[in-house]
């Protein structure tokens, strides 16, 4: 509905601005972009040219509504109808509406300036109840000022080329859906300051000089399914603002950061897409209590997500990709998500890729969990790893699959009584795991393997780290049977019950009568993480069958009389593989 494209209110509106005589010969043109704003369909097919409104009270709002013959008597059931203006004014504020109460709505007007910026728009005070639909508001100082007022609405209104697109302060339940805030020449396009229960919906936030979003010590701030591009700043700017939700936003090519989130807590910032930004996708900055999930967050200058400061809050099931490469030519790279100076976090069920540095890296955090995530390709500088950890004490590095990053896997530096457990990584370029002047780590239940040296210790910690629990050790693509394995470096520590990563045994020879059944080519096998494991019949695939990381029986029914070599070949889930093959006869004694 808000995309459908009305000419006729745009042609009203150059067509006014195209024929007046502005003092000077001063021509005033059109902003390119306001040529692709898109007002609302519901459009009158003429305006009235009226002056300034300014309503003081109820009793002049009635006595005007009266002698404007407008509809209404200011009920809920019928408010009164300012309606089908063009109100074009340079030194005074075109509707000025203050201490009513009445129900009243504004619609299909036009609100326009000959000289920009001189005068301000429509000013609400201390008002209950007004809604304003499907009003251009142009070439004002502020577009539209809401203050000390509640339940007031916006519907499908556009705010274009002003100097400030929409302000609300001192409000509360104050309502935009379908609005166009675009072009402002200094200020932000929206900006609210001690407001609650603010709701944006649907709208589209574009071009404005300074930031797409303010929102100060504004609580209960509801942001959802607009579109935030092509601000000069950020796209949103929210600072002490608690318990806001802004769900399913596209947020992109904005001057700086996509968000930035600053000491504002118990926020809720999901299904967002956040790309192209010139600064951080998303940058939070003391944040407590705040759940960032299911994001997709690319292409962004610098880190897809940076926390600074703060903490308790879950990072999880996001998409973190493609950030830090615009400026990689010039030695600039940036980290899928990095924490610094944080306390209490989870990283939880991410997917980190393709960064410009490390995938996730923490700096100085304490208490935190890196669980669950997905860590792969991170191959920009020469030093950067899937998992970079430094200065951070006590914490969870669970259940990560980390594969194929520039330098380590997991790298780990003077941080001391963390615990790193049922994590796979693979095909990291350098290390598997590095540990440099760590203490008290506890490593046990990972599968590290075909990384070029597995796992490695400084000689520089002080107290040992434990590569077992006592009883479990971890599983290495390189362990010969030799026990205990022992740790790169010099530090002289080892795993005292180590296991294999893959594998498997050797298959006897079978015979077996043509058409009989339950024959098997037996393997002893055993990988704790197994892919599957496939069988071929000289050289033809028969069969790829899912592997629960046991002993292998394989299915050889159905073949014809002949000799066959039967090879099983069984996988890691990282793609590397053993085989072992077999020769298996089929006869036919059956008498003729």
């Amino acid at each position: 509905m808000k995309h459908a494209k009305v000419i006729l209110l745009l042609f009203t509106f150059l067509f006014i601005f195209g024929t007046m005589n502005i003092a000077g010969n001063n021509v005033i043109s059109v902003h390119e972009a306001a040529r692709n704003v898109e007002p609302n369909e519901k459009v009158m097919l003429s305006y009235e040219s009226h002056d300034t409104i300014h309503i003081m009270n109820d009793t002049d709002f009635e006595n005007q509504a009266t002698d404007e013959s407008w509809l209404g008597d200011g009920s809920s059931d019928t408010p009164y109808l300012i309606q089908g203006y063009s109100i074009n004014n340079d030194t005074h504020l075109s509707i000025e509406i203050i201490d009513v109460s009445l129900y009243f709505e504004i619609r299909d007007c036009t609100i326009t300036s000959a000289t920009p910026q001189n005068a301000g728009g429509v000013s609400i005070t201390n008002v209950t109840h007004g809604k304003i639909e499907n009003c251009l508001i142009a070439y004002k100082n502020t577009g539209l000022g809401i203050h000390d007022s509640t339940e007031f609405s916006i519907v499908n209104c556009t705010m274009n080329n002003n100097a400030a697109g929409a302000t609300v302060e001192n409000s509360n339940h104050t309502t935009f859906s379908e609005c166009y805030f675009t072009n402002t020449t200094t200020g932000s396009g929206f900006y609210q300051d001690d407001s609650h229960w603010t709701s944006i919906t649907d709208s589209d936030i574009n071009d404005n000089g300074d930031y797409g979003v303010e929102s100060y010590q504004s609580d209960y701030f509801t942001f959802t399914g607009n579109e935030v591009t092509g601000n000069g700043y950020a796209g949103l700017l929210l600072e002490n603002s608690h318990y806001g939700e802004y769900q399913l936003n596209t947020v992109f090519a904005n001057g700086d950061e996509g968000f930035i989130v600053t000491d504002s807590h118990h926020v809720i910032l999901t299904e967002n897409t956040i790309y192209d930004n010139d600064g951080y996708g998303l940058y939070l900055i003391g944040p407590e209590y705040g759940h960032f999930t299911h994001n997709t967050i690319y292409g962004n200058r610098l880190e897809g997500i940076r926390y600074d400061t703060g903490g308790h809050s879950f990072i999880e099931s996001n998409t973190v990709y493609d950030n830090g490469w615009i400026n990689f030519e010039m030695g600039g790279v940036a980290s899928g998500i990095q924490l610094a100076d944080t306390i209490n976090n989870s990283v939880i069920d991410n997917q980190v890729y393709n960064n410009s540095a490390h995938g996730i890296y923490l700096d100085n955090n304490d208490n935190s969990s890196v669980q669950g995530n997905t860590v792969w390709g991170n191959l920009g500088a020469e030093g950067e790893c899937g998992i970079n950890v430094v200065n951070a004490n006590f914490c969870n590095i669970t259940g990560n699959i980390v594969y194929n990053n520039t330098d380590n896997g997991i790298f780990m530096l003077y941080s001391d009584d963390c615990i790193v457990t049922h994590n796979i990584v693979y095909e990291n370029n350098v290390y598997g795991i590095a540990l440099d002047r760590c203490n008290r780590t506890l490593i046990y239940y990972n599968d590290f393997g075909w990384n070029p040296t597995n796992a490695y210790s400084s000689v520089d910690s002080t107290d040992i780290n434990h590569w077992d629990n006592g009883v479990v050790g971890n599983w290495w693509s390189d362990f010969d049977g030799t026990i205990p394995y022992n740790i790169s470096g010099s530090s002289n520590e080892q795993d005292m019950h180590p296991s294999n990563s893959l594998v498997l045994g050797t298959a006897s020879d079978l015979e077996y009568e043509i058409g009989s059944t339950g024959n098997t080519l037996f393997l002893s096998a055993q990988a704790l993480n197994p892919g599957d494991y496939e069988v071929v019949v000289d050289t033809t695939l028969i069969g790829t069958i899912e592997w629960n990381g046991a002993n292998i029986y394989a299915d050889i029914d159905g073949l014809d009389v002949g000799t066959y070599t039967v090879t099983v070949r069984a996988f890691h889930i990282s793609g590397h593989y053993l085989s072992q093959s077999a020769t298996v006869t089929v006869v036919d004694t059956t008498a003729p």
